[in-house]
């Protein structure tokens, strides 16, 4: 069961800054949209083009979804990464779900293999964080966990 954000609306204008400042610029996303709109703004959905991920997918398209709430004395926010291709899921929280692995956490899960552990970011402004997610989740998440039991 999940934990409920703790409160308020999330910040259109923080997702617009994190549309622009890092989704709009990663070469393997094709498409960034609000949902459910933009008006609204309740997250992001940004869609992989499956031929430029490496290795690639296919031929469905994965999408990266962003939900993020400003608020002291941390933000809370869900930061997943979903294939339908594979049914590959990895996602970075920080969130109350798992409070025993610290302020924030990583899970994935794959075929019959799932784990979660804590994590530190480098950076604390919400753009830095999104890019530290975005360069880890394609130089090592999907290499690493999404075919870690297949032949080379």
């Amino acid at each position: 069961m999940s934990v409920p954000h703790p409160g308020g609306d999330p910040n259109a204008n923080l997702y617009a800054q994190l549309k622009r400042d890092v989704l709009d610029r990663v070469p393997q996303i094709t498409a960034v949209e609000y949902v459910p709109d933009d008006i609204e703004a309740k997250q992001l959905r940004a869609v992989f083009d499956p031929a430029r991920l490496d290795p690639p997918a296919g031929p469905d398209s994965p999408e990266l979804t962003v939900k993020w709430y400003r608020q002291d004395p941390h933000d809370w926010f869900r930061i997943n990464y979903t294939d339908p291709n594979t049914g590959f899921h990895a996602g970075w929280h920080q969130d109350e779900d798992h409070s025993d692995l610290g302020q924030a956490h990583f899970q994935y899960s794959a075929a019959d293999k799932e784990d979660r552990w804590g994590i530190t970011f480098e950076h604390e402004t919400p753009s830095l964080i999104l890019w530290e997610i975005a360069e880890e989740l394609l130089e090592n998440v999907r290499p690493t966990y999404q075919y870690m039991d297949e032949e080379p």
